[in-house]
């Protein structure tokens, strides 16, 4: 059988790869170019555009750290193309890990790191992957200005936001209680446990010497470095 890695690391996926990542390249440059001329069109100088081009950048490479660093931790068990393209589009750090684990669990292996995947199976993940990630921005086109209409609507209807509030953010919460509980209580993973609770300790450290030390850029930068905590703390318990 094929090892899987040659059809992850091979020239057509990243060929594919690179023409998706190609077209939302474009699509990034035109809509910053129309934009540009339309500052122009509003009597706004080249230096006050150019500023805001800078700090935008700037300002997008605190959110794109977890992605970078989730990049490289994917490209280890699914190849260097394959998570390049999810994260550089519609994909974000935690959907991207959680949606690659469910499929391989789904097809019997105990994560995508297992020795028994197989090109098959590393087919499959790419599909779920992709397919997973499509409903939200499907349900934004056809119903999204609805569902800001009742929220906007239900959240005057009472003092303090009112049940909408309360039930979005109680669905919040199950969402990450959904996510975190097979990691924090699972006692057979016991690397999975070291990277959770390792990781959200780093993370109530950082917020906590954020608040401490008057230093927002402690807790903008948490994600990442809580996330690099967790891999380390499992780097040194899975060798000690």
């Amino acid at each position: 059988m094929q090892d899987y890695l040659q059809v992850a690391n091979s020239n057509i996926v990243f060929l594919l790869c690179a023409i998706v990542i190609l077209v939302v390249f474009l699509q990034a440059a035109i809509f910053v170019r129309k934009a540009w001329k339309r500052g122009l069109e509003l009597d706004m100088n080249s230096a006050d555009l150019k500023k805001a081009v800078y700090n935008s950048a700037a300002l997008s490479m605190v959110p794109s750290l977890p992605i970078i660093v989730m990049m490289l931790a994917l490209s280890v068990p699914l190849g260097k193309y394959f998570p390049w393209l999810r994260l550089s589009i519609v994909g974000s750090a935690v959907y991207e890990g959680t949606a690659a684990n469910v499929a391989a669990q789904a097809l019997g292996l105990q994560n995508i790191s297992d020795p028994g995947m197989s090109s098959e199976i590393f087919v499959i993940i790419m599909l779920v992957m992709t397919i997973g990630i499509i409903w939200g921005i499907v349900f934004n086109i056809f119903f999204m200005k609805r569902l800001d209409t009742f929220m906007k609507s239900s959240k005057s209807a009472a003092v303090g936001g009112g049940f909408m509030s309360v039930f979005s953010g109680a669905l919040f919460i199950a969402m990450l209680i959904t996510l975190s509980t097979p990691y924090a209580v699972n006692i057979q993973n016991t690397n999975g446990m070291v990277a959770f609770f390792s990781s959200a300790i780093a993370a109530l450290i950082c917020n906590w010497a954020a608040k401490k030390f008057n230093r927002s850029t402690l807790s903008d930068f948490s994600l990442p470095i809580s996330l690099i905590v967790g891999m380390v703390a499992v780097i040194i318990f899975a060798n000690a």
